[in-house]
């Protein structure tokens, strides 16, 4: 299986995704980009995840998100990539509360005026 998973990333990194943004790939590459990350996706589940394979399992979920916006009308698909994304990077350590951005705001406010 990790021969498997390294050929994948080979093909991930030769492939025009790694160069160019979404926007500018044709159905065909986007079509094999979808393909490539969810089979990735697939094989990088592991019960041992650090904080960093959690931001790159979200890097994988929004890459995902972003080409089911492209190439379907699939709202619940496009949804459910972006919200997996996002879980990831709260498990891997991001704190995206509302609780966390004031407490942030506050302590630049604090920084500006002294």
């Amino acid at each position: 299986m990790y021969d498997d998973l390294k050929e994948n990333i080979i093909l991930l990194m030769q492939h025009p995704i790694a160069r160019r943004p979404i926007s500018n790939l044709s159905d065909e590459e986007r079509e094999k980009a979808s393909d490539l990350l969810n089979y990735l996706s697939t094989l990088s589940v592991d019960e041992n995840y650090t904080l960093l394979d959690y931001i790159q399992m979200a890097r994988l979920e929004y890459a995902l998100g972003e080409l089911e916006y492209r190439t379907t009308n699939d709202a619940e698909k496009v949804i459910r990539h972006f919200r997996t994304a996002l879980q990831y990077l709260e498990k891997g350590g991001f704190d995206l509360s509302i609780n966390k951005w004031t407490e942030l705001v506050s302590l630049r406010t604090k920084e500006d005026t002294e």
